[in-house]
C-alpha cells in the first residue's frame, strides 16, 4: 500500500512539473501583443492605460513606440497611414503646362516643386485641439529615444502638429482681416509664426537623427532656422498701438 501511495504521489508531481514546463514564459513580446491587439481594435483608452503601466515597468523602445502609437491613434493618426505623405520625391503631381507662360527654366522648376509639396501637404491629416494634446503626449513618450526609427516617427507626428497649427492660424487670420488691423491684434500672429519656426527646428533636429547620412545637410537647415528665429525674436515690437 505504501508503495502504491508513493507511486501515486510521484505521478502527481511529475504531471504538475509537466504542466509547468508547458507554460510559455512571459516575455516583452507577449506583454506587447495585448497592447497591439487593443490598438488594432481601436480601444485607445484601454491601450494607453495598459501600455502606460507596461512602459513604467519596461521603458523599452518597442513599448514606447506602441504607447506613442496609441496616443497618435486616439488623435486620429494611424501609424500605417502617416508615412504616405513623407516621400515627396516619389509623388507624381498634377502638372499645369507652363509653356505659354514667359518663365525661365529655374522658375518653372520651382513651380513644379511647389506643386509637389502642395499635393503632399494636402495628404497630411489635420487634428483638433484634443488630438494635438495626444500627439504632444506621444512626442513626450519618444523624447528620450535616440533611435532613427523613433526620431523619424517623432518628426512625422510633428509635421501633423505643424499642419494643424498652420491651418488654425490661417483660418483665424481670415477672420481678423475683415476688421481693422492693429498691432495688438497682429502680435499673436507674430508669436504664432515663432511657434511654427520652433516646430520646424524640432522636425529638422529629428530628421538629423533619423538620417545620419544626411546629418550635415539637416544640421545646416537647423542652424538656418535657429538663426532666423533668433533674428525674428530680436525685432522690437511697438509699445504703442498702431493701426493699419
Amino acid at each position: 500500500m505504501r508503495t502504491l501511495i508513493q507511486l501515486t504521489l510521484i505521478a502527481v508531481i511529475l504531471s504538475l512539473l509537466a504542466c509547468q514546463s508547458k507554460e510559455e514564459p512571459v516575455t516583452r513580446e507577449s506583454r506587447l501583443s495585448k497592447g497591439h491587439q487593443l490598438i488594432d481594435q481601436s480601444h485607445w483608452d484601454e491601450a494607453i492605460e495598459y501600455l502606460t503601466k507596461l512602459e513604467q515597468q519596461d521603458p523599452h523602445l518597442h513599448v514606447r513606440l506602441a504607447l506613442a502609437s496609441a496616443y497618435a491613434g486616439r488623435a486620429g493618426v494611424r501609424i500605417e497611414k502617416i508615412y504616405s505623405f513623407v516621400a515627396v520625391r516619389n509623388l507624381k503631381p498634377q502638372t499645369v503646362s507652363l509653356n505659354a507662360a514667359r518663365m525661365d527654366q529655374k522658375t518653372q522648376e520651382l513651380m513644379q516643386s511647389l506643386g509637389r509639396y502642395a499635393a503632399q501637404w494636402e495628404k497630411i491629416p489635420e487634428v483638433r485641439a484634443s488630438g494635438r494634446e495626444d500627439l504632444t503626449r506621444a512626442l513626450q513618450v519618444l523624447a528620450e529615444q535616440p533611435e532613427a526609427g523613433a526620431r523619424l516617427y517623432a518628426a512625422t507626428l510633428r509635421v501633423v502638429l505643424l499642419k494643424s497649427v498652420v491651418n488654425e492660424g490661417l483660418l483665424n487670420w481670415q477672420v481678423v482681416r475683415t476688421q481693422k488691423i492693429c498691432s495688438d491684434v497682429v502680435q499673436p500672429y507674430y508669436d504664432w509664426a515663432l511657434q511654427l519656426l520652433e516646430h520646424l527646428i524640432l522636425i529638422s533636429q529629428d530628421l538629423t537623427s533619423a538620417f545620419p547620412g544626411k546629418k550635415a545637410e539637416f544640421s545646416s537647415h537647423t542652424e538656418d532656422l535657429q538663426r532666423f528665429k533668433k533674428e525674428a525674436e530680436g525685432v522690437p515690437w511697438p509699445q504703442e498701438k498702431i493701426c493699419f
